[in-house]
């Protein structure tokens, strides 16, 4: 149960992260890549948004130990459905178009009872203002509540052997980022009682937004969160590779 239900919170986390942020559906997709093409002086072209990505986000000696693994999860019709809802209470939120997003592989170590997950992401937008709207929206109370009230029906929805899921909770902060003009955390949490034992699993979500770039790390840890001290070497990690290379 653990090792699935530790993917699917990772995935979900991940997904309704990008809805938040970005929209979900074809649409909005199509959109994004209209006003992208379309661009303006200001405008980072894709080329230089590809370069930058390429310089910031996670490689596998960041992480030793850790093995890039492919990611074995598919949208259900369900998924795709809750995530229509998401987005549809969390209402229309700042957008104007992107210009590129990339994300790592997701770096995994298991190790008898350390089930560990981590990658980054990196979206950059066609303007500084773009980005931090779009960061000031996702700290909005009510997109909280969408998220959390979207995973409880996602988790509620799911098979564990006989564990049953409880309340996702959101914890939210600021962590320090130097140079950035705005940062985020969240800590997801999703806990089940098993004949009257609660299991936890963690997922961590710290970024910030550099210019027009925001830089996302999840990680995420089964029975016990992702380790802080390699969490923060992570994070300062990506903070300093997106200055030396801001765009």
């Amino acid at each position: 149960m653990r090792t699935r239900t530790h993917s699917a919170l990772a995935a979900a986390v991940g997904l309704s992260l990008a809805c938040a942020l970005a929209g979900c559906g074809g649409a909005g997709h199509a959109a994004r890549k209209g006003v992208a093409a379309a661009g303006s002086p200001s405008t980072p072209t894709r080329a230089q948004a590809a370069a930058f990505a390429g310089a910031v986000n996670l490689k596998p000696a960041d992480v030793p130990g850790f093995a890039p693994s492919p990611n074995p999860h598919r949208e259900s019709s369900r998924e795709r459905s809750l995530q229509q809802e998401l987005q549809r209470c969390a209402g229309p939120l700042p957008s104007g178009g992107g210009v590129l997003e990339a994300a790592s592989p997701a770096y995994k170590l298991k190790r008898a009872v350390v089930d560990l997950s981590v990658s980054s992401e990196v979206a950059v937008a066609r303007t500084d203002a773009v980005a931090a709207r779009a960061l000031s929206a996702l700290n909005a109370p009510r997109v909280r509540r969408c998220f959390s009230h979207y995973l409880d029906v996602l988790l509620a929805g799911e098979r564990f052997r006989g564990a049953v899921p409880q309340p996702v909770s959101i914890l939210t902060g600021t962590p320090p980022a130097p140079g950035a003009s705005a940062s985020f955390g969240w800590r997801v949490t999703a806990s089940f009682n098993l004949k009257g034992v609660t299991v936890s699993l963690y997922s961590d979500i710290l970024g910030f937004v550099l210019g027009p770039a925001r830089v996302t790390l999840v990680s995420s840890g089964a029975l016990r969160p992702f380790p802080a001290t390699i969490q923060q070497r992570l994070y300062s990690l990506l903070l300093s590779r997106a200055r030396a290379s801001a765009l």
